[in-house]
């Protein structure tokens, strides 16, 4: 077993070194002690095929069930859709709504490195909340949960399945502040909640992202908040009916996500 002294002075040159934790039996206060330290969280190197395996690692040493999970989803969708895609399953399974059945675990959520560097790019501070719309398996949480331990998170997602399972690995980890909730976003009876920081990763069809972003707007009317994107479609949303937002931050290169402010007050 990984004894707790030795942790200290190991590095994470190379994604052989997250490789080798996957096989190494981790008690929890290993795994606490891994997502308090930033490097856990950053990837080797800057590019997207790195930085998507890097985070494969991740779930797999975290013990995040989610080919698994992904796999039955499927299985269960092809019955009502056998020649769908991940186009189609989403939708003949959870009654019109895409939830992105089949899409590629890597390509379904944000790379835990790309996480790191928005919250270092927002500067985040002690007590704010963060709010994720369409969070998955909620890896934000994990990273707000062990680097920022004064924060709050909570992320909304459709499939209680994906609910489960991060809920299931806050627990196993004490992430007290962190929560998943099981939600549609497009409910008339969705009230979003106030918070500091939300983000927004192409989780639904244009009615559904414009629903939420006019209630995020009435928020800022009220405090000021900050939103962050990842996607061109939900971008491009913003760019033709949200003239409110003010664009700070525009990825470069490796970064795919853009930030946003807002204070109408």
């Amino acid at each position: 077993m990984l004894q707790l002294e030795l942790f200290p002075r190991m590095e994470f040159k190379s994604l052989l070194d997250f490789q080798r934790l996957e096989n190494v039996p981790l008690s929890l206060s290993d795994k606490k002690k891994l997502i308090s330290h930033i490097d856990f969280f950053q990837t080797p190197k800057a590019n997207d095929v790195i930085r998507h395996q890097h985070a494969q690692h991740l779930d797999k040493i975290l013990g995040l069930r989610l080919k698994y999970i992904e796999e039955m989803l499927v299985a269960e969708a092809k019955g009502f859709d056998p020649e769908g895609s991940h186009e189609s399953w989403g939708p003949s399974l959870h009654g019109g709504v895409q939830t992105w059945v089949g899409l590629d675990l890597q390509t379904l959520q944000t790379p835990y490195s790309e996480i790191l560097r928005i919250f270092q790019l927002l500067k985040i501070k002690p007590y704010q909340h963060v709010v994720d719309l369409g969070a998955a398996y909620g890896r934000m949480g994990l990273v707000v949960g062990g680097l920022f331990i004064k924060n709050s998170f909570t992320g909304y997602e459709f499939v209680k399945a994906r609910v489960d399972e991060g809920n299931r690995v806050y627990r196993e980890l004490e992430l007290g502040r962190c929560q998943l909730i099981e939600q549609d976003l497009y409910d008339r009876g969705f009230e979003m909640p106030e918070a500091d920081i939300y983000f927004i990763y192409d989780y639904g069809q244009v009615e559904h992202i414009d629903y939420n972003l006019k209630q995020i707007q009435k928020i800022s009317r009220k405090r000021p908040i900050k939103l962050v994107v990842r996607g061109k479609f939900t971008k491009r949303i913003i760019a033709d009916h949200h003239p409110w937002l003010d664009l700070k931050y525009e990825g470069k290169l490796e970064e795919f996500f853009s930030i946003y402010t807002a204070y109408e007050n």
